[in-house]
């Protein structure tokens, strides 16, 4: 299989996933939070070293379109960050980041709509995260503010996990290459 060429769209989730992971495996121990924190870091630069030499011989950043359909979907994305975080926090912590999963698995899923071209990708990713963040969330629910701590490892080290173990091989790949 070819490798394919990386995209600003897997810098992002780079970032993102490796922030889902540092930020969740708490559960993991000490030492078992700085091994995945140093391998997720580990992931998210050997993607932006794959992204840079594929850009070195195109002159392409590799970015997407931004069009009116993809400001309208992240300006509801960040709304509903801001106001559920918000809300969340008050009322519900355990909650806050299935919510935080929610609302980025269900970006991906408007994405598919829009751009048919990765709409495979996006369904995938954005499914995933979306079982993540109602597992997680149940676990918040049943288990209540104690279970918050499971509820975050759960749907956002999952989420962590998603996001960077696919691209990571893609990158590897496209470095071989």
């Amino acid at each position: 299989m070819a490798a394919r060429t990386l995209d600003v769209g897997d810098l992002i989730g780079a970032v993102a996933g490796t922030l889902f992971v540092v930020l969740n495996a708490g559960l993991l121990g000490a030492a078992g939070h700085l091994l995945v924190s140093v391998l997720a870091v580990a992931a998210a630069v050997t993607i932006v070293v794959a992204w840079a030499r594929g850009r070195r011989g195109t002159g392409s950043a590799g970015g997407f379109p931004m069009t009116r359909s993809y400001r309208v979907i992240v300006t509801i994305e960040v709304l509903a960050l801001v106001v559920g975080v918000a809300v969340l926090g008050r009322t519900a912590p355990q909650l806050t980041v299935p919510w935080v999963v929610l609302v980025v698995g269900a970006h991906f899923l408007a994405f598919v709509r829009w751009w048919p071209v990765a709409g495979r990708v996006f369904a995938g990713l954005g499914t995933a995260m979306v079982v993540l963040a109602v597992a997680g969330g149940v676990v918040g629910i049943v288990g209540g503010l104690d279970a918050q701590p499971v509820a975050a490892f759960v749907a956002g080290f999952g989420s962590g996990l998603v996001m960077l173990v696919p691209t990571t091989i893609g990158a590897v790949r496209s470095l071989r290459a």
